[in-house]
């Protein structure tokens, strides 16, 4: 490569990772290539460095088809000749990406992202290699951070792509070479390079998230507030990324002090070290507690790391249920962090979860609680009073007191079904509605500081009923 462009593009790859000490002298590198400019551009870039006796790479390329694009074989194929005209192992591998969305209950840009990390992390395990590297750029960074902000996030969040992290809990670290280049410059130099790459027709379609943030969320803002919004974004994304890691700095002297106890699945944390601590140091202490704990905190937004940071301050009872079985649970002065294996017996205390209401919240087996509040309409509430759907109820939203939990109905529970003539224990409730014992197990119980408000999905209690007095409705839906 003589041209001036591609040696500078060259050369600024190679600052990136001397300076963050991204690949080591003759070390081997994984290169996932799925025939777009981004990938190709990487490899090429790698390619030439790896030429340098000084560096000699050893580079393999991986390709995975996914199983969703009409010219899938295609772009396998064209991939698998690249390999071949520069010499370099090609590794392969099918999947299906849509069946893995429709059996996991997850979108298809989600299911395609972590069967294409499997597969790269088990290519690099096949070929002895620590490093698999990927062509994330400057504009899917851009593109990260906005998504992130709209469907809510911390501050991690908006420190965008990290150049380097770890790869599924393994050693093998996954690397982005490229985080400096825009886009624009990408295409220029695979157009003076006179490489050949794959389009990617699906790029187009703005039904997946990225894709309109691409084609019509940025353009309207560069037309409408900024035409530099990308880069504002992006100083914005390094200025988090600089916070972040001073937090993370005093998050882990904080956790030094904080620790009371530890096992495998358990930490015992001081309640009252964390709530002296700034909410910001106290938030990422409880994340990096729960990260080594192994909970898969890329699920965990900021509403629910606000829940968990106010759990140390609030004296009562009460837990806080994240996804993948990990529980954080107030109990005296302490605060418990457990993750639990699948299938494994929860306290009902512990299984709690705290609602978002106004809100979505997800409970421990996937099924999902709405709450919506807002003034009574009355047509509305007649509608439903006379064909109520199934797992749905309107509750006077005034007459519910301090914040609401969701989880295991507990021994002893009892309340006042309304249309019921008296109080009723939950299980003579259950009972008398001749339940079988297998929805038995299902039913939830929502309760705040007086006590059960709707035994889900099944009946209210006579205290939350709506009145003529009623003025705001508190709308609770169930869904699997």
């Amino acid at each position: 490569m003589n041209d001036s462009l591609e040696n500078t593009f060259v050369a600024s790859v190679a600052a990136l990772l001397d300076a963050r000490r991204l690949i080591a002298p003759y070390a081997a590198v994984v290169v996932g290539v799925s025939g777009g400019p981004d990938s190709v551009a990487l490899l090429a870039a790698l390619r030439e460095l790896a030429g340098d006796r000084r560096r000699a790479y050893r580079l393999t390329v991986a390709h995975l088809h996914h199983g969703l694009r009409r010219a899938a074989d295609e772009d396998a194929e064209f991939v698998a000749e690249l390999a071949r005209r520069w010499d370099l192992p090609c590794l392969m591998e099918r999947a299906d990406a849509a069946e893995l969305a429709g059996s996991q209950g997850q979108g298809i840009e989600q299911a395609a992202r972590m069967l294409r990390y499997d597969f790269l992390r088990r290519a690099a395990e096949n070929v002895g290699a620590a490093l698999v590297a990927v062509g994330h750029h400057a504009d899917d960074n851009v593109e990260t951070v906005l998504h992130r902000v709209v469907r809510g996030t911390h501050l991690r969040g908006l420190a965008g792509i990290p150049a380097t992290r770890p790869l599924g809990g393994s050693d093998i670290r996954l690397i982005r070479p490229l985080l400096w280049a825009r886009r624009e410059l990408i295409e220029r130099f695979i157009a003076r390079a006179g490489l050949d790459t794959r389009d990617d027709e699906t790029n187009v379609d703005t039904g997946f998230a990225r894709n309109f943030i691409r084609h019509e969320l940025l353009p309207l803002l560069h037309e409408r507030l900024n035409r530099r919004a990308d880069e504002a974004i992006l100083r914005l994304s390094e200025a988090a990324a600089q916070v972040e890691d001073y937090l993370d700095q005093r998050a882990c002297e904080l956790l030094d002090r904080a620790v009371r106890g530890t096992a495998p699945d358990r930490t015992v944390l001081s309640a009252e070290d964390l709530a002296a601590e700034h909410i910001a140091v106290r938030t990422a202490a409880l994340r990096s507690a729960l990260e080594r704990l192994g909970a898969p905190m890329r699920s965990v937004g900021a509403d629910r790391l606000a829940e968990l940071a106010h759990l140390a301050e609030d004296e009562s009872s009460g837990a806080v249920s994240l996804p993948g079985g990990a529980v954080v649970r107030r109990d005296g002065d302490d605060l418990v962090l457990t993750i639990r294996g699948a299938g494994e017996p929860q306290p009902a205390e512990a299984a709690e979860v705290i609602l978002n209401c106004p809100g979505e919240t997800q409970l421990a087996d996937g099924r999902r609680i709405i709450c919506e509040v807002g003034p009574l309409d009355g047509g509305a509430f007649e509608a439903h009073r006379r064909a109520p759907a199934a797992g749905e109820e309107m509750l006077d939203a005034d007459t519910v007191r301090g914040r609401l939990r969701a989880g295991p109905r507990r021994e002893g529970d009892a309340f006042l079904p309304l249309g019921a003539p008296g109080r009723q224990t939950v299980s003579d409730f259950l009972t008398n509605a001749k339940l079988p014992s297998d929805q038995r197990e299902k039913v939830v119980t929502v309760r705040d500081e007086l006590g059960i408000v709707y035994l889900a999905p099944l009946r209210i209690d006579d205290r939350v009923k709506v009145t003529p007095a009623t003025r705001r409705i508190l709308h609770i839906r169930m869904s699997s």
